[in-house]
This record gives structure tokens, C-alpha cells and sequence, in this order.
């Protein structure tokens, strides 16, 4: 049975939990610390773990594999503050959504005897505390395992195992390219979210205009919920990644300024371009070796084209169906 110690016991690192048991109830003894004593109760009651511990010392001795699942702010004082306490030969990774400055953490603080390597699952779904997690989280979807120079080939062969064990597929990257990647897809929606609500806020009709806010100005607004502190780290460390990506979304929103005072046709396409760039990613279309498929309709979809007509349907498919055969957007004329 191998032993796995979770630092943290985030709503990833929770995923991770929930997979292996999930997959490989009786192969794993999984064993969570944390500062928060609400995390470790519900892991331990759904049985994501098998016992916590108040201590991080405690909990990491005598485990194979340890999962630093931790804000950024405290994966560094963990890597310093236990790196005497690992067994010689554990494997430690972590979850965090930076890794070039994690490397270099632990390549300062741990001893040769121990293998880091970065990693961090992707998540299929919105984990926003710690009840959205699931092992369906992260099945079937990349998991990163993120190498430079120094990553031992035996830490490497640990993570991808482990990797296979929750269900998710191996993607492997060097740091810069993730930290980059990470930048635009997981803190520019940050940025993004803080920059709407201040713009809003500003305004002097704030208080009688938030009485307006539809669902949609609150999903957009919802990141701006992410810990400030986790969120300025971010920008610190990895400064370069986070202004080239603000830079190219004020460029858009350029664009977006001078069509709408200038080009009306041009606008309309920019839309149609940003509806049909998401639908590829939605359908899974942006690489290469996809293929598409063509589903049979469903019996709603039948019911409702005797009703209406196939002509009327047809057209409601092609404005709605972003599945991997029709994610270009239909124009009318």
C-alpha cells in the first residue's frame, strides 16, 4: 500500500484524494494536515482520506508521495520548514498554479535525498470551495507535470504513475512554458473579473446601477471573490507572463473600442470570431488530430421537429450545436 500525505487538502488536492480512492480504494493510505480544520472533517467523512493530522511534521513521515496542496504564500515555507523532515527517497509535488518560482524553492531548500517535481491537475469544472470537488474533476483530463534540468527521472516515473492512478493524462511542459500558459488561462480571468467590478464601482451610480446586475455581470465578477494576497504573489512572481497577456487584452478591447465607433461590420466579425474560437474549444476542435463525430438526434430533438419543422430545427442546431462537426457560427444571410 503506498502512502500519500496531502499538505493542505484543498478543493485539487481533495480531487486527487477522491480519485485514487475512487480508482484504487485499497492500494492507497492517504493521510491530510491543514489549516483548515472544516477541509479535514469532510475529507475524512466522504473518505477521500483515511486519517488527518494536526501536525505537517506527522503527517509527512513515513509517506512515499506528498502533495503540497497550499496557496503559493505558504508552499514556500513548507518546502523550508519540512525539507529535513521527508524520507530519503519520497517524491513531493504540489498544486500550485506557478511553477518557476516553486522550482526554485525547492531546489534551494530540499535535500538531494528527496524527488520534486511540479505538477497540477486540470480541472473540467469550477472548483470553488472545497464541496465541488470530485473525482470527475480531473478524470480524463491533463494532468501537468512540469520538469526542468534538475527533476530527478525517478520523481518524474512517480508522478506519472500517480497521474495514471487518478484517471488523468500526463502533459508534460518545462516551467516557462506553463507559467506562461497559467498566466493567461488561470490569473488574467483574475485580473479580468477585478478590473469589471472596479470599473463599475467607480461610478457614482454604483448603488442604484449594482440594483441592475444581471447573472451574467456576477459570473464575470466572480473571480474577483480570490484571495488578494494569493493574487498580487502571483502577479510578483511571474511579472513578465502577467503583462504580456494584460497587454494583448487591452489590445483586444482596442479593437473592440475603434469598431464600435468605426467599423460596425468589422465588430460583427470580431463577435463571431471570439463565438467560433470558443466553440473549437469547447468541442474539443483546436487540435489537429481531433476527429468529429455526428451525433443521432434525441427524442426531444425529434418531438420538436414535428412541431416546428426540420427546416426550423436545422437552423436552431447550427446556432447551438457546438459539437466537434458544427462549431462555426451560422449566418443568416
Amino acid at each position: 500500500m503506498t502512502k500519500i500525505a496531502i499538505l493542505g487538502i484543498n478543493p485539487i488536492g481533495m480531487c486527487i484524494a477522491l480519485s485514487l480512492k475512487k480508482n484504487h480504494k485499497n492500494e492507497f493510505h492517504i493521510t491530510a494536515a491543514g489549516a483548515e480544520p472544516g477541509n479535514l472533517k469532510l475529507a475524512k467523512k466522504i473518505g477521500a482520506v483515511d486519517a488527518t493530522e494536526n501536525s505537517a511534521r506527522k503527517c509527512v513521515t513515513g509517506a512515499e508521495i506528498i502533495i503540497l496542496d497550499a496557496p503559493l504564500h505558504y508552499t514556500k515555507d513548507l518546502l523550508e520548514n519540512l525539507s529535513t523532515h521527508f524520507d530519503s527517497g519520497a517524491t513531493i509535488t504540489d498544486t500550485g498554479p506557478l511553477k518557476q518560482p516553486i522550482i526554485k524553492w525547492a531546489n534551494q531548500f530540499l535535500p538531494s535525498s528527496v524527488n520534486f517535481v511540479a505538477g497540477r491537475p486540470v480541472s473540467k469544472t469550477n472548483l470553488w470551495s472545497i464541496k465541488d470537488s470530485s473525482a470527475e474533476a480531473i478524470s480524463g483530463s491533463p494532468y501537468c507535470i512540469v520538469t526542468d534540468k534538475h527533476t530527478p527521472p525517478e520523481g518524474i516515473q512517480t508522478l506519472t504513475w500517480l497521474v495514471k492512478q487518478c484517471g488523468s493524462q500526463p502533459y508534460f511542459l518545462d516551467s516557462a512554458e506553463h507559467d506562461s500558459y497559467s498566466s493567461a488561462m488561470a490569473f488574467l480571468p483574475n485580473v479580468i473579473s477585478s478590473a469589471l467590478i472596479i470599473a463599475a464601482s467607480r461610478s457614482r451610480a454604483w448603488p442604484e446601477m449594482s440594483k441592475l446586475s444581471t447573472p451574467e455581470f456576477n459570473a464575470m465578477t466572480q473571480l474577483a471573490d480570490k484571495d488578494p494576497e494569493e493574487n498580487s504573489l502571483a502577479a510578483e512572481l511571474n511579472p513578465e507572463d502577467t503583462i504580456h497577456w494584460i497587454d494583448e487584452m487591452i489590445t483586444s478591447l482596442y479593437d473592440f473600442r475603434k469598431q464600435f465607433v468605426d467599423d460596425k461590420d468589422k465588430l460583427f466579425e470580431s463577435f463571431i470570431t471570439a463565438w467560433e474560437q470558443r466553440a473549437k474549444w469547447e468541442a474539443g476542435t483546436l487540435h489537429p488530430d481531433d476527429k468529429q463525430t455526428t451525433s443521432l438526434p434525441n427524442a426531444k430533438e425529434t418531438m420538436a421537429e414535428m412541431m416546428v419543422g426540420t427546416y426550423m430545427m436545422d437552423r436552431y442546431r447550427k446556432m447551438t450545436d457546438k459539437s466537434r462537426k458544427n462549431w462555426k457560427y451560422f449566418r443568416k444571410s
